[in-house]
């Protein structure tokens, strides 16, 4: 069947010829996030995320920092939005204020000794004031303050700054209790073993995959629901081209497919061999298909003639 444009009834909108110029390299979602910007014009992540239906701010985010880096986006002159690890810090509570709240406050002066044993040092003034105003300004709860410096800590990141900003982002992304943070670090862990995983099965030592790997093996696991055994037969299927972007492909048309074991796999490439045979031509023989073709037998033809050389024999002769 053919297809053709429909007549533009005024409903359209005008992409850039940048968007089109891009389309070979784009990474998932990065399309639908430009050509949701250009017709709406909103640029905060958690509210594209939810319009789209993404996974999270996050994938909104990578899309939108992609897009500033074509020209397609601007920075606002604006402050950066809370979150942003590199934004600048937004107005906290002064030491004066932070010392008035501790008098009235006993949560203040507990998540402020619990974040200096989690940091393993003295907590500076200025690094006081940061936290408290995390737990005051910005209504975030002292144990999703602690699970946090722990987490960030743990990786070697004692910088109050940073986690400040780490944590804002998790708040943006809908990560507002302690219960919360224990189940986004308990995901964030299984996603490492995830790649550890990975790396092993594509025979990788200390292998370290970028963020759009990444987000690729997270989707093998938690979006396809798929295991080693899967992600090991795509990577025997890729042969030569074995790396994370071309095993993706394999594994997303086998679920797309709706393959899920190696069984499924399997039974699917018999079926598709079964197809290809019956599609072949036959072997070359005459179109009667019984191998070599013999001269009929007419009766009373002597031998040695053949049907185009014999002349029957007039009434009353002999053949």
């Amino acid at each position: 069947m053919a297809y053709r444009l429909a007549e533009n009834k005024g409903d359209s909108v005008a992409v850039p010829r940048l968007v089109f110029a891009k389309l070979p390299e784009l990474e998932e979602d990065w399309l639908r996030v430009a050509l949701y910007v250009i017709d709406t014009g909103e640029t905060d992540p958690a509210r594209i995320a939810a319009a789209l239906r993404l996974k999270g701010a996050e994938q909104a985010r990578t899309a939108l920092v992609y897009w500033k880096g074509t020209g397609l986006l601007h920075s606002d002159e604006t402050p950066a939005a809370r979150g942003d690890l590199e934004a600048a810090p937004r107005a906290r509570l002064t030491t004066a204020e932070v010392n008035a709240a501790a008098q009235t406050d006993a949560s203040i002066a507990g998540l402020v000794q619990e974040c200096q044993r989690l940091m393993g040092g003295v907590v500076t003034q200025a690094d006081t004031n940061i936290f408290v105003s995390m737990y005051l300004s910005d209504g975030m709860p002292v144990d999703m303050i602690l699970l946090g410096v722990a987490h960030f800590a743990a990786l070697g990141k004692r910088s109050a700054r940073y986690i400040e900003r780490a944590l804002l982002g998790w708040q943006r992304d809908g990560i507002d209790s302690g219960e919360a943070a224990e189940r986004y670090l308990q995901l964030l862990e299984t996603r490492a073993a995830h790649e550890r995983e990975t790396a092993e099965l594509f025979g990788l030592k200390d292998a370290k995959f970028t963020k759009a790997e990444g987000r690729a093996i997270a989707d093998w696991y938690e979006s396809f629901g798929y295991d080693a055994a899967m992600i090991a037969e795509a990577i025997a299927y890729a042969d030569e081209k074995k790396n994370v972007k071309y095993v993706n492909g394999i594994l997303r048309a086998w679920y797309t497919k709706g393959y899920k074991t190696v069984r499924d796999v399997m039974a699917g490439s018999a079926q598709q061999a079964e197809n290809v045979r019956a599609a072949e031509p036959a072997a070359r023989h005459n179109i009667l298909g019984g191998g070599l073709r013999r001269a009929p037998r007419i009766p009373n033809m002597p031998d040695g003639q053949t049907p185009d050389q014999y002349t029957p024999a007039k009434e009353g002769e002999k053949p």
